[in-house]
């Protein structure tokens, strides 16, 4: 939290608060939606709303991010959210993060005990992600119990159509969603006073034993069925760069929720560090190793409705970031401020890799280039300025 916030929430504290508003995240503060939940939620309580976010459960984990300015509260907790509140009240607003059953299943709960507007945040293509989790399997209820981490394919669409209003995390999104439903794009940020230029940590470099002299590529995130094949990717683009010559070495934070390397190719791990869960406080220090961010992936139909989390991060470290033809490649321009790929598969990763060491002027101008881009267009403050008016609009229309 930049000091300029905290001493704007220092002098509104003891204000009365106009609205109350109540986040409901899918999981605990680990996760990368709670990264965005936290940086809104500041915002929005240095704007003068008073902001609880719950959980399902584990709320102390909000040490990982730490600097809230909000109130936390676990499921459970349902019953004291009004002495939570500054002026002792229900929410006024509930903002569900994702209509994955378990968040649904809170808000119905929620409902029974409080009245209030119905907000949903979307980041996904849910149809895509219950195809791929379920595959073929049409027993919703999977032995007589429905997995809670997933949206329902009936219910969400249920729960979105009820909404009083919906964000979107990228325009494509809208047009999956009901038409009769407000909806705003609410543009994820980047916080520019912990995520900015800087020199490599030399320490830690030696300490996770990079090789001298390597491209060192840099990768925060998990795998997952809907992204398994994006990040095998990745690591026989790595193991192509060494095999033609080229030092590279990967350093990636995550968990690994499927297999994603098949047995012939776990040779290549030798070229790269996995260093999982990682508290969030500490990923820029593993960013500024970086010579060049990479995300892998193509056009399809889950990136398209998505905006992978670390890529504002990447873009505000000022190094070269190369990523497919989708989600926020709309919004960047090809060998301005990133490098853009039809596909982002290993040959085409491996040899914008190449092109990048072998071009000076161009890897300095996409490192210029990405940083300018996330000061600008990345901005937690206007984006959640947006929101509040979002806010305010659907509470006077209805």
């Amino acid at each position: 939290m930049s000091s300029q916030i905290k001493k704007r929430w220092l002098s509104l504290n003891k204000k009365t608060h106009s609205i109350n508003l109540l986040f409901v995240l899918y999981y605990d503060f680990g996760t990368n939606s709670a990264i965005h939940v936290h940086n809104i939620a500041n915002n929005l309580v240095v704007s003068g709303i008073d902001c609880i976010v719950a959980v399902p459960d584990n709320k102390e984990t909000i040490r990982e991010i730490g600097g809230n300015l909000y109130k936390t509260a676990n499921f459970r907790e349902i019953g004291n959210l009004k002495r939570l509140f500054n002026n002792s009240k229900g929410p006024d607003i509930v903002h569900a993060w994702t209509p994955r059953e378990i968040v649904r299943q809170y808000c119905e709960e929620l409902r029974s005990n409080y009245r209030f507007k119905q907000f949903i945040h979307m980041e996904d293509n849910e149809d895509f992600i219950l195809k791929k989790e379920l595959g073929g399997n049409q027993n919703y209820q999977m032995n007589g119990v429905y997995p809670v981490h997933l949206s329902h394919p009936v219910n969400y669409r249920d729960f979105l159509a009820s909404a009083d209003g919906i964000t979107v995390i990228i325009d494509s999104l809208k047009n999956l969603m009901p038409a009769q439903v407000p909806i705003h794009l609410l543009t994820p940020g980047v916080d520019t006073s912990i995520f900015f230029p800087r020199e490599p940590d030399q320490l830690l470099a030696k300490s996770l034993g990079i090789p001298i002299n390597s491209t060192v590529i840099c990768y925060t995130g998990s795998v997952h069925k809907a992204n398994a094949e994006e990040v095998r990717s990745l690591y026989l683009a790595i193991a192509l760069l060494n095999q033609q010559g080229y030092n590279t070495f990967l350093v990636r934070t995550g968990y690994d929720g499927c297999e994603f390397l098949r047995e012939d190719e776990l040779w290549i791990k030798k070229y790269s560090v996995e260093l999982g869960h990682i508290d969030y406080k500490e990923i820029p220090r593993i960013l500024s190793l970086a010579h060049i961010f990479v995300q892998p992936g193509y056009p399809n139909e889950f990136n398209n409705y998505r905006l992978p989390s670390k890529l504002p991060e990447f873009l505000a470290m000022g190094k070269p970031i190369i990523l497919p033809a989708t989600n926020l490649a709309y919004y960047l321009t090809h060998k301005e401020n990133a490098y853009i790929l039809p596909n982002a598969d290993e040959i085409q990763i491996s040899n914008a890799v190449k092109e990048l060491l072998q071009d000076n002027e161009l890897y300095h101008r996409l490192s210029t280039g990405s940083y300018e881009f996330a000061k600008v267009h990345l901005n937690w403050q206007e984006n959640c300025q947006e929101l509040k008016k979002f806010y305010e609009s659907v509470m006077s229309f209805k």
